[in-house]
């Protein structure tokens, strides 16, 4: 694992810590450890089923010209024995 970067993600707990714990695979070593915090937007809220909250009021008539076309007819089959 020489100069190599580790990009993850965590969680603050409530009093603002982040705890972080990474395997090396350099046993009794001193290393440089460089640690950048990026602050991630809110996660999108979403209704009850999992959808974000307002999905359908955005999509809803985007594809006005969508029709099925006929569909034809089955063709016969012999039965199965």
């Amino acid at each position: 694992m020489l100069n190599e970067a580790i990009e993850t993600r965590g969680h603050t707990g409530p009093d603002g810590e982040l705890k972080l714990s990474l395997a090396t695979g350099l046993p009794d070593a001193d290393v440089a450890v460089v640690v950048r915090i990026v602050p991630l937007p809110p996660a999108v809220a979403v209704d009850g089923n999992g959808w974000p909250v307002g999905f359908f009021d955005r999509v809803v008539g985007s594809m006005p010209n969508l029709e099925r076309p006929p569909q034809g007819q089955l063709e016969e089959r012999l039965p199965m024995a």
